[in-house]
């Protein structure tokens, strides 16, 4: 896995990242998984093999975020809501905007942690949208 440098978050390739990208970096534990969930493998009553390959790999992001300001909850919280929780796709870069790629949140909500006053906790799951 590549060095995260700096996440952003953006809902479409027209549009800025600054309104919904925090502030600060997720914690140094984030985890990218590579799934190939879209191969079926069927095993014949003669033992042969066969896999059906319906999509191909598929990335997923799993990022945590601590001491997160009240503005970055913001952020955070208004790109939940644009994207309508698992509904819409929304763009992803783990190395500062280089590159994008689609993904969708794993789950509908997103629940915030008060850690301190304004000070808020996450952790969250995205899937590359394929």
């Amino acid at each position: 896995m590549a060095v995260i440098t700096e996440v952003r978050f953006r809902p479409d390739s027209s549009t800025s990242h600054a309104n919904y990208s925090p502030s600060r970096n997720p914690d140094m534990n984030v985890a990218e998984t590579t799934k190939y969930d879209g191969i079926t493998v069927s095993q014949s009553y003669g033992g042969k093999i066969y896999t059906n390959e319906r999509y191909g790999k598929q990335l997923e992001y799993e990022l945590s975020y601590t001491n997160l300001s009240e503005a970055d909850k913001s952020k955070l919280e208004v790109l939940v809501n644009q994207v309508k929780g698992r509904k819409l796709a929304f763009q992803f870069s783990a190395d500062g905007g280089s590159s994008y790629i689609d993904v969708r949140f794993t789950a509908n909500d997103l629940k915030f942690t008060q850690t301190a006053y304004s000070i808020y906790s996450v952790s969250f799951n995205i899937r590359q949208e394929i």
